[in-house]
């Protein structure tokens, strides 16, 4: 697995005592998933090296590589706006099989002048939903759980056509009103749930991995 750094978007703090916050994360990843740190000076550059290597092996056109970029650039300037510092990308072919996911770590912050929702505020507001959720127990602390799969509407914007499997996990930041949030996802055909399962219990893995740094 790949070991990588998150962006430094959690407070940091160089006299950094036992109540002051992390001032990073870590997580690590399989091989072959690719980071693209959220910053707009950054990620055009970034996205067409992931295009690229992720099609060298194929007959891509520029159209469909230039397609693929745009809908990154998309994906990634969605994200960003919502606080989001970071995606990981992996599309590989294992076996015969095509395999895509994503993740999104993105940096919550309550709104000024209010304090943060506790992780069981957000349990309940999810549950309340209908959600699938459960509090877990993670190296880096305790986390909500959500696990659900979404149907795309008919004028989906995103174009999408698949279902959708995600898995999202809200922790708290140490010493903080921050909240991380691990965001995964990967389509989802109906003949193919049995390998969004092993997914998402691939995606449970890397978020053990999870850690906070001085």
């Amino acid at each position: 697995m790949t070991t990588s750094p998150g962006s430094g978007s959690t407070p940091s703090d160089r006299g950094r005592t036992a109540t002051a916050p992390p001032s990073d994360y870590r997580i690590a990843v399989p091989e072959g998933w690719e980071r693209v740190v959220l910053d707009p000076d950054r990620w055009t550059h970034r996205i067409d090296k992931v295009v690229n290597r992720g099609l060298r092996r194929t007959k891509a056109n520029p159209q469909l590589k230039a397609a693929l970029a745009d809908r990154l650039r998309e994906q990634a300037e969605a994200a960003h706006a919502n606080g989001g510092v970071e995606m990981y990308v992996v599309n590989q072919i294992i076996g015969q099989v095509p395999v895509s996911a994503g993740l999104v770590v993105t940096v919550l912050q309550p709104p000024q002048d209010t304090a943060a929702a506790d992780l069981s505020e957000i349990a309940l507001s999810l549950a309340a939903r209908g959600a699938d959720v459960t509090m877990t127990d993670l190296p880096a602390g305790p986390a909500v759980r959500h696990l659900h799969r979404q149907r795309p509407a008919a004028d989906d914007p995103d174009g999408n056509k698949l279902p959708l499997t995600h898995l999202d996990l809200y922790l708290a930041v140490p010493c903080s009103g921050q909240r991380l949030l691990l965001s995964f996802s990967t389509p989802t055909p109906t003949s193919m749930e049995p390998l969004a399962d092993a997914l998402v219990t691939l995606f449970d893995s890397i978020a053990h991995t999870l850690q906070w740094m001085a």
